[in-house]
């Protein structure tokens, strides 16, 4: 065989070499890939079933394969996806299944420390937690103990229910429950400014047409009234009672006014607590010598109706505005109309077991319309009001 055969016959035999341990490569890698597709599913389904001993039989069968790195780092990869979705016991399982199987796997002896600290502080968290609602349970137990022990330190008590939906402790011993709200006010101070329009001269009384002034007088005087509300299930009932008596006079002409009245009123709860419907009687009563100078209106007597926004709470405060009609002015011939308007605020100044005591400031409008004019009584009140508390 001459050198060019030769050499024609050494590279055939190259290729075939070549070509040889190519197939040969290939053939052990596909198997290889299908030995590592076999095991992962074999992991897959032991994490699936949730078996730390699925888990760790997987690793100790392939424990002398020569890709069980890949068998680990595969573990090691589903034990991580387990931390993420917050299954740290299951995780920590596995995680000590990686190391019983390989002592050396540190990435495993890492991810078990992580996950066992982990574990510590969730249940730190939960023993604090209940060490906290037990504290609170003892707390809430120590409070109702102490509560019935003043209880009964009182006496008997029963419990019921008020018109507002609150429950409420009544001795029966010592006393009963008693809806009934009362307001005794005294008026150290009822300021009146008194305003006349439309006044004849009385000097020329005797001529046709005499001619008219305004005049105007300022009062000093006294005042004492009470309020009583009586609540039940659809009604509040009240009554109002006042008089007052305005005897020194400041400026103006010389006369004493009296007022007085008893005003019933009622409220529908189920419309408006406080909105109530006012009918009763109303008295001004005049001592006087100079009626035909000064303008005032004769004695007056009169029913009254009228609506009102009373007994309002305003923080420890009570509001109260009304207004009232007086029909009465129909029986004077002299005499259009005839109204009052009033407001009040009581404020609280002290408070006892059984009393509250407050500073009441008022202000009302008496007008009378006359043929000729218009009398106005504008009446300032500063008054001292004690009341109950209710029970």
């Amino acid at each position: 065989m001459d050198k060019v055969a030769e050499c024609k016959f050494r590279r055939v035999l190259s290729v075939c070499a070549v070509l040889i341990c190519f197939s040969l490569t290939t053939h052990v890698f596909a198997q290889d890939m299908s030995l590592l597709v076999r095991i992962y599913a074999d992991i897959d389904a032991a994490f699936a079933s949730r078996s730390s001993e699925a888990v760790s039989a997987v690793l100790k069968t392939n424990s002398t394969s020569p890709s069980y790195e890949l068998v680990e780092n595969y573990a090691l990869k589903k034990t991580r996806q387990l931390i993420i979705r917050n299954d740290l016991e299951f995780a920590k399982e596995t995680s000590l299944a990686l190391i019983d199987n390989n002592v050396e796997n540190y990435d495993a002896i890492d991810l078990y420390s992580y996950i066992d600290k982990a574990l510590v502080g969730e249940e730190q968290k939960k023993q604090a937690e209940e060490e906290k609602k037990l504290r609170e349970q003892a707390r809430q137990a120590a409070l109702a103990a102490k509560t019935k022990q003043q209880i009964e330190t009182k006496g008997s008590f029963q419990t019921m229910n008020t018109t507002t939906g609150k429950s409420v402790y009544v001795n029966e011993q010592n006393q009963s429950y008693v809806p009934l709200q009362w307001t005794v006010e005294l008026g150290i101070a009822d300021i009146m400014y008194q305003m006349c329009t439309g006044v004849p001269d009385a000097s020329k009384a005797n001529e046709a047409d005499p001619p008219k002034s305004d005049t105007s007088s300022t009062k000093y005087g006294m005042f004492v009234g009470f309020d009583l509300f009586y609540p039940t299930e659809n009604f509040v009932f009240g009554v109002k009672g006042l008089f007052d008596v305005h005897f020194l006079t400041l400026s103006g002409e010389q006369e004493v006014l009296y007022t007085g009245g008893l005003i019933p009123k009622i409220a529908f709860t189920g419309l408006n607590k406080n909105l109530f419907l006012r009918a009763g009687f109303m008295a001004y009563p005049v001592s006087s010598k100079v009626r035909e100078k000064s303008g005032t209106m004769e004695s007056f007597f009169t029913p009254a109706v009228g609506i009102g926004l009373e007994n309002v709470s305003v923080g420890s405060s009570k509001f109260g505005v009304h207004a009232d009609y007086y029909p009465g002015h129909f029986a004077y011939s002299d005499l259009k109309a005839a109204a009052e308007f009033g407001a009040s605020m009581l404020f609280l100044v002290n408070s006892h077991e059984k009393t509250r005591v407050g500073v009441e400031l008022g202000v009302s409008d008496v007008l009378f319309v006359k043929d000729g004019g218009i009398e106005n009584r504008i009446k300032g009140i500063f008054a001292i009001g004690v009341g109950n508390v209710q029970k």
